[in-house]
């Protein structure tokens, strides 16, 4: 587990680097493979919360690595999934996932849209990063400077874009860089690889610049 602040606690070991944002109650950002429920309600356990604390579940994306623990999570929790609207079609089977597959990862519901700021956690903005997937958010806590980039950026090896041959559209996902970048975050946490704690922006604009 990956300590980013006081109330926000990354799980990079499972697939996908769900996020768990401690308060009142607890919002997790992503819910990994199918199986990972276990080792997230593991990973509540460890910061002292029960599954019920569980209050909402907000999706990046639709990808099979973010949301394939989710039904099984949502079950455990009670709590409220939270999507962007194409991705909520994806999950629930109405549209397609970027492969083509049509498949049922779970229910959502409530659905937004980029732009929103969703009422959790003192207001977190869904930011539009379509391009990883056709309708991929990230999402962005303002006052705190910190961004949770799901798959719009990674950080294996190196800071990078969405690789291509898991992108639904190359120019959307280069031009979700230069959003993010634009967002000057102090603090990143990733779908994949080590979160970036303090001076990220720089890094991001060094990523957005080598990407022209």
């Amino acid at each position: 587990m990956e300590q980013i602040t006081d109330s926000i606690h990354h799980l990079p070991d499972i697939t996908g680097g769900p996020t768990i944002l401690l308060g009142e109650t607890v919002v997790v950002i992503d819910a990994g493979l199918p199986g990972d429920d276990e080792a997230i309600v593991a990973a509540l356990a460890e910061l002292g919360r029960r599954p019920e604390d569980v209050s909402d579940i907000v999706i990046t994306h639709a990808d099979r690595d973010h949301v394939g623990g989710l039904a099984a999570l949502s079950e455990r929790t009670g709590a409220t999934v939270w999507a962007g609207t194409h991705e909520a079609d994806v999950i629930e089977g109405i549209k397609p996932a970027r492969s083509g597959d049509l498949s049922t990862t779970g229910r959502v519901d409530r659905r937004f849209e980029p732009g929103e700021t969703l009422p959790l956690a003192g207001g977190i903005v869904a930011v539009d990063t379509r391009g990883h997937t056709a309708g991929h958010v990230a999402l962005f806590l303002p006052q705190e400077r910190i961004l949770f980039a799901g798959d719009s950026i990674f950080n294996r090896e190196g800071l990078g874009g969405s690789p291509p041959q898991n992108t639904a559209d190359a120019a959307q996902a280069r031009e979700a860089v230069r959003t993010l970048a634009a967002l000057r975050p102090d603090t990143i946490v990733f779908g994949h690889g080590p979160s970036i704690v303090g001076g990220a922006a720089e890094q991001l604009d060094a990523l957005d610049a080598s990407l022209d």
